[in-house]
């Protein structure tokens, strides 16, 4: 063979080798292309399947009418007929110019029915020692004196009673299962309007079991500046619930609608009783793998510590038949989930109601029904 044909066929074997490697590097970069696709279409639908993403309903969140400035115009609205001031009572007689120039106001409220029922947070009345005597409500540029208060057994809202007739209460929003990003508006009886947003639904650190009545959760807003203690509204001008004066936790209205509902019918806050302690899986950690039986959610009935009973002894719980190490699953078809409790799904009964249970026992599982207590007789 001449030199110049084993130089020929050199070049040849570089070049087809190069040539190759071309073609391979290529159809790697299409498969490489087509693999990431999938996996990013797959990783889509993962998240939008994943129940453990921040979550506080399962309706979408409420749109903004039209612009974010028809919003504000639409919350400012409802803010000045459905908002009320809560001022340090007085014996002067001055128009309403005069005390919308006034910076003594306590804080604002919620006007939640045409008689003159007044939700606020508990925060406040910090300061008044009897609000009966030391407080009055300002609603659209009138005053009105305090005539009954009473105090929520579960959350921070008091309900005031004024002598107002014909008042235009607030709407009530849908908050059970809001959505992380809902936009919401902390609002006074001016007009101000403080916008915020809910990061996520925040669970309050408990440690051990706790009674089935205990909300654990609550909003984590992304900011607030709101100057004092007001109710919070939705983009629609409803009432979603309450925020303390600089606070970026708030408590939202599902929590209390059952109290607000019960003292506007009754007078009396009529709170549902279970009478069991419960741990709520979902916010719970270093639970028994036995006891925790592979489930992320649902109310494990269990004892504080061995001088006491899982359940009151006598109360609605140990009558119906449950045990201690018993998981509620759901009652009355409405599943306990990562973001709705036992607590939250109780505070929508009566005392006296019958709530069906759906429980795991040792892996078995049954339908225990329960007659709800009253919580102003049960005794943990």
């Amino acid at each position: 063979m001449t030199t110049s044909q084993t130089s020929s066929g050199w070049w040849w074997g570089i070049g087809r080798s190069l040539l190759l490697a071309i073609v391979a590097g290529a159809g790697a970069g299409v498969v490489t292309a087509v693999w990431t696709s999938r996996s990013l279409d797959d990783y889509a639908a993962s998240l939008l399947a994943d129940r453990r993403l921040p979550q506080v309903s399962t309706q979408q969140p409420t749109p903004i009418p039209g612009t974010y400035e028809e919003a504000l115009s639409r919350v400012r609205g409802s803010a000045r007929t459905g908002v009320a001031a809560v001022m340090p009572a007085t014996t002067d007689s001055f128009a309403a110019k005069s005390w919308l120039r006034d910076e003594s106001a306590l804080g604002y409220g919620a006007i939640v029915s045409d008689d003159g029922w007044v939700a606020i947070d508990a925060s406040v009345l910090d300061s008044v020692k009897n609000p009966l005597k030391d407080a009055e409500v300002w609603m659209s540029g009138k005053r009105y004196a305090v005539q009954t208060v009473v105090r929520d057994a579960q959350t921070s809202v008091v309900m005031l009673h004024t002598t107002a007739t014909g008042v235009s209460p607030l709407g009530f929003a849908s908050t059970n299962g809001e959505h992380s990003g809902e936009m919401m508006f902390a609002v006074d009886a001016l007009g101000g309007v403080f916008p915020t947003a809910v990061a996520q639904s925040d669970e309050e650190t408990l440690a051990g079991a706790q009674y089935a009545e205990t909300f654990t959760t609550d909003w984590l807003l992304s900011s607030v500046s709101a100057p004092l203690s007001s109710p919070m509204v939705n983009a629609a001008g409803e009432l979603a619930g309450f925020v303390r004066a600089g606070d970026v936790h708030a408590l939202p209205l599902h929590q209390a609608l059952h109290a607000i509902r019960s003292v506007v019918k009754t007078g009396a806050d009529a709170v549902a009783a279970f009478g069991a302690y419960s741990i709520d899986l979902a916010h719970a950690y270093n639970i028994d793998s036995e006891l925790r039986q592979n489930l992320r959610a649902g109310a494990l009935i269990f004892s504080p510590d061995t001088s006491v009973h899982a359940t009151v002894r006598g109360g609605p719980a140990a009558e119906a038949g449950f045990a201690s190490k018993d998981i509620i699953l759901a009652v009355d078809g409405e599943s306990i989930t990562e973001s709705t409790s036992l607590a939250e799904i109780l505070a929508l009964y009566d005392p006296g109601d019958v709530a069906r249970c759906t429980v795991l026992r040792a892996g078995q599982t049954m339908t225990i029904s329960v007659t709800l207590g009253d919580a102003s007789t049960l005794v943990y």
